[in-house]
């Protein structure tokens, strides 16, 4: 839509009442909201605030605003006491749960001001006053939104009003002379903030909002941007002062529309939210919310704004119009494309449809509750291009689990890949799909969605099976301490071409991540110097960056055999011109993986083992039982686990038991059959012996496929680079036997060897055991231990063919000889802490 629709659209906004009141009156209430320019006029303001540390928007606002219905109806009082409360009720009923509590009034709330040049809710809309709506809204556990803008209109500058608590202050003192305008529409005069009187207007306001419970303030027309991405119009000084109020008071302050992204710096120091492009509404009177081209500009502004959100501010992309397919203006395809990008963007899930009419579609998307955790984490997505209407967008969620978006914005069918070593996965990985809550099953270098529709997208859950996981400089996990900037298209072989950088001692970078071990990658050159490396806040040492000639892509420090759990490296910088950094490796433990056959379980009741079947099932079988309170248990050493099953339309409910204790009711049916899905998990035990036991419920078939043991175990694959393979070895992959990753690496040569260098108190010997293969000779620290026989008269895989514990906690080596047999076979080994 052009510029000047969209002009019109939101002066009618901003004038709402014009449609029942006398259009000077209006002027009146909308236009009176301040900020001090950065380093514009000299006097910055005492204490300026930073919204991003007022302790709001760690996580993403969700919620409702009215905007959109407003327009809809073309009712500029579409924003009554009822139905505020209506919304509120069913905001209360279906969605609250899910974690939605702001209800955000827009334009048209006000009815002239007080005798102090303050804003009077409208006595036609709220006759039992604004305060009795926001008292029933906080009733209902939700919290409440306002509208202004910025400046202060003709009417308040012309009545000369004293301001309230500041004497000798008046409202016409505050005005900028010559008089100039404030906002995007000429509706108000801009303010002098040179004037000390300028702040104690707005915290008049302020303070008076703030008697009424508001608990958020959107503030519109804000410039540079507003179709004003120049400072003839600048709104910033206003944003500093009601920043300075609202933050003082607890009171959520996000910025409107289409923001100039060149002074972000400001919106992020100021402002817990911003708006990122022009009103997602298609000013389609009683016909629409949105349309897709509306939905789809949104792609290549996300590629420009996803650095910087983060706790205490986010990207908003406006209402999110997916709650009823006759209104939305969207297919269902969009309506869903539209959710998993807020979701993935972690931008404000703030709803503009009618809560009260949500159809059962557009309920399901708002309140799938692993798509809204994608958003409630706070990591941005990225895409790994943009060339073409094909997208896969992405976030390293740092705990071996990626967000994957598959998108196709083009017009027709096509085929969307997302390729492992693109997104920083290395090796294997399990897939979920968010939006039918199902488990895809492993697969080895990238995923694909075959023929998918115009318009359509997948949005996933990739987990690592185990091995290294690549986060950038610019991932949005990083946190940076002190003047840090980011260089980019250098072009001398950083990875993804970029680097951050800073010249300040003392300035730090912190990551926190989920595993075992973790390398700091990065540049050494002549101006570089010292780091210090802390581990979980213990100092590891002081690592040096400096070399004669530039290096790039250098491991600088490496540290593994840490515990499987949550870690954190911080790099600080001592000496040199610059420090510099390019990425981090860590590692990730994989899951032990237990088929049913595993002789560790038990099952009580009428069980029976169905191999073969041809569905995909973990190693091709199940055990299955048609009895209810028939169970099953399995002790297990680690820190938790994964319940790993198929679900089918003749399935039912299971009984989930840790260490005897009842967890939950899980439900395994599903009109058609999936299989290796995981219907239970959990995490964060203490680290020891524990037991689960799953107990049939109802259905006619209860079925145990696999459980995955979460524990300090760290399995590296054949593949992996510390491997060393001594004489003729060869990769057979995708074999589909069952093996670790799916491939092995093999030898038909005796006396060939491999060897493998790890750090920690024990070691397993993975391969398979078939009829071809014989014995191999084991060594511990160049120490002959035994020999092992890896013949068997049917195919066994992932056979633990040796195993030692108690070693001294340290560097250590693990080596096997071929003897006899025609092959030898490698699949994997894992190493305890």
């Amino acid at each position: 839509m052009k510029k000047a629709i969209w002009a019109i659209s939101k002066a009618i906004n901003a004038k709402m009442y014009a449609m029942v009141k006398p259009a000077v009156s209006i002027v009146l209430g909308l236009t009176m909201l301040l900020t001090a320019i950065l380093g514009g006029y000299g006097f910055p303001p005492p204490q300026v605030a930073k919204a991003a540390n007022n302790g709001l928007a760690l996580k993403p606002l969700m919620g409702w605003s009215s905007y959109s219905m407003q327009v809809y109806s073309g009712n500029g009082a579409w924003i009554t006491a009822a139905q505020l409360k209506a919304q509120s009720d069913a905001m209360h009923q279906n969605l609250q749960s899910h974690g939605y509590e702001y209800i955000n009034v827009d334009a048209g709330w006000n009815d002239g001001i007080d005798g102090y040049g303050r804003p009077v809710p409208s006595t036609t809309l709220y006759p039992n006053g604004l305060t009795e709506v926001i008292d029933y809204v906080h009733a209902n556990g939700q919290k409440f939104g306002l509208y202004f803008i910025p400046g202060i209109s003709p009417q308040i500058y012309n009545a000369d009003l004293p301001i309230y608590d500041a004497p000798g202050c008046s409202t016409q003192d505050i005005a900028v002379q010559p008089l100039a305008t404030a906002d995007y529409w000429g509706l108000g005069y801009k303010i002098d903030f040179d004037n000390p009187c300028a702040q104690k207007y707005i915290d008049s306001i302020v303070d008076l909002i703030d008697s009424w419970g508001v608990d958020f303030v959107k503030f519109d027309s804000v410039t540079p941007g507003s179709g004003h991405n120049n400072t003839s119009i600048d709104a910033r000084d206003d944003v500093i002062a009601w920043s300075q109020a609202l933050s003082a008071r607890g009171i959520w302050f996000e910025l409107s529309w289409a923001l100039d992204h060149s002074y972000v710096d400001t919106w992020k120091q100021y402002a817990n939210g911003w708006r990122v492009n022009w009103d997602v509404e298609c000013y389609c009177v009683n016909t629409a919310l949105t349309s897709w081209p509306n939905i789809a500009r949104l792609f290549p502004d996300a590629a420009v704004w996803w650095r910087d959100a983060g706790p205490g501010g986010w990207n908003d992309f406006d209402s999110l119009n997916v709650g009823n397919g006759a209104m939305d203006g969207l297919t269902q395809d969009e309506r869903r494309t539209a959710m998993s990008l807020w979701a993935m963007s972690s931008a404000q899930l703030y709803i503009g449809n009618d809560l009260t009419n949500l159809d059962a579609f557009g309920l399901a998307l708002l309140t799938n509750d692993e798509v809204i955790a994608v958003n409630q984490a706070g990591r941005p997505a990225h895409p790994v291009s943009t060339s073409t209407n094909q997208q896969v967008w992405y976030a390293n969620n740092g705990d071996g689990t990626y967000t994957v978006g598959l998108f196709n914005l083009g017009s027709t069918a096509a085929t969307v890949t997302v390729n492992w070593n693109d997104i920083g996965l290395n090796g294997a990985a399990t897939v979920r799909d968010l939006w039918s809550r199902s488990d895809l099953g492993l697969f080895n270098t990238g995923y694909s969605s075959i023929n998918l529709p115009p318009h359509a997208s997948r949005l996933l859950k990739v987990r690592v099976a185990g091995g290294s996981v690549t986060a950038n400089n610019d991932d949005t996990g990083v946190k940076y301490t002190g003047a840090w900037q980011r260089s980019y298209n250098r072009g001398i072989g950083d990875y993804q071409d970029d680097v951050h950088f800073t010249q300040t001692n003392n300035d730090a970078f912190e990551y926190t991540f989920q595993g075992t071990g973790i390398d700091l990658i990065t540049e050494k050159a002549p101006d570089q110097g010292n780091i210090d490396i802390y581990i979980d806040n213990v100092f590891k040492g002081t690592v040096n960056t400096y070399n004669a000639t530039r290096q790039t892509q250098q491991t600088v420090y490496s540290i593994s055999g840490l515990a499987n759990g949550s870690h954190t490296l911080k790099a600080v910088k001592k000496s040199g011109t610059y420090m510099l950094f390019d990425k981090l490796r860590f590692f990730v433990a994989s899951p032990l993986l237990v088929n049913d056959t595993d002789p560790g379980f038990t099952y009580t009741g009428v069980w029976s083992l169905n191999s073969a079947r041809g569905f995909g099932d973990y190693q091709d079988d199940v055990h299955f039982t048609q009895t209810n309170n028939d169970f099953v248990q399995y002790t297990f050493n680690g820190t938790g686990v994964d319940l790993v099953t198929e679900k089918e339309a003749a399935q039912g409910e299971i009984d989930i038991y840790i260490d005897n204790v009842f967890k939950q009711t899980v439900n395994t049916y599903n009109p058609s059959r999936l299989v290796q899905q995981t219907v239970y998990s959990i995490g964060g035990l203490q680290s020891g012996t524990h037991t689960i036991k799953a107990v049939k419920k109802n259905g006619a078939f209860m079925l145990v496929d696999q459980l995955k043991i979460k524990s300090q175990r760290i399995q590296y694959n054949d593949t992996d680079p510390s491997i060393v393979y001594t004489g003729s070895w060869s990769l057979n992959n995708n074999r589909g036997f069952g093996d670790y990753n799916n491939d092995v690496h093999f030898t038909q040569t005796n006396n060939d060897s491999f060897q493998f260098a790890f750090t920690g108190t024990g070691v397993e010997l993975i391969t398979e055991k078939d009829a071809s293969q014989g014995n191999i000779d084991i060594y511990i620290d160049n120490v002959f231990q035994t020999t092992v026989n890896t013949s068997s008269t049917a195919r066994q895989v992932n056979q633990v063919v040796y195993q030692v514990s108690g070693l001294t906690s340290g560097s250590h080596t693990i080596k096997a000889v071929k003897k006899s047999g025609t092959y030898m076979l490698l699949d994997s080994i894992r190493v305890l802490p």
